[in-house]
């Protein structure tokens, strides 16, 4: 059976994971990025169907017990997953998928689309410090003290995942990492 190229990009929030994929998306047209569903509420700068499928609780949970999802986590409070309908459909495209998704969702994507034949790449987002990943989640503006403290502290313990990874990218210049980004998904 042939097998199909998934990609798997992660790395903490406020590392710039989204930046850098608008940055490389028109230098890749054979991949496309999986909309990933989540309860989360929609921010005012997002578009369900574009940035993610946005879903309530009671909804998300709907689709856990019909086994929609392929996988799915709980972050900073809210569910985020995948669903095989999203994943069929850029495959049938003839595009190989790309998933922008937490380490936490990693960690169960990759073995369930190993086991139906994908070779599945890693590629993990490093910030060139803590100091910078501090600065950039407080800029981004949108959590509150308390959430920034818990996002803070989920990128800390999701840097530590960093190893389970094949490639490391550290995003200190959008170029550079995009440049390294571009050449791995060109191998």
């Amino acid at each position: 059976m042939k097998k199909n190229t998934v990609f798997i990009f992660s790395g903490p929030a406020g590392v710039g994971k989204t930046t850098l994929w608008h940055a490389i998306e028109k230098d890749a047209p054979n991949i496309e990025k999986v909309i990933t569903t989540t309860s989360r509420s929609i921010r005012d700068s997002e578009t369900d169907g574009i940035h993610y499928h946005f879903l309530t609780k009671s909804q998300f949970e709907a689709k856990i017990h019909t086994g929609d999802l392929i996988e799915y986590a709980i972050v900073h409070t809210n569910y985020y997953g995948s669903t095989y309908s999203e994943l069929d459909r850029i495959i049938q495209d003839n595009k190989s998928p790309i998933y922008i998704i937490e380490p936490q969702g990693m960690v169960h994507l990759k073995p369930l689309l190993e086991d139906k034949w994908y070779t599945v790449v890693t590629i993990f987002l490093l910030p060139p410090s803590i100091d910078e990943l501090k600065k950039r989640l407080h800029g981004r503006g949108t959590e509150t003290p308390e959430q920034f403290e818990i996002r803070l502290a989920t990128a800390l313990t999701e840097i530590e995942q960093q190893d389970f990874y094949d490639i490391k990218i550290v995003n200190n210049d959008l170029e550079v990492a995009s440049k390294e980004l571009l050449d791995i998904i060109h191998r």
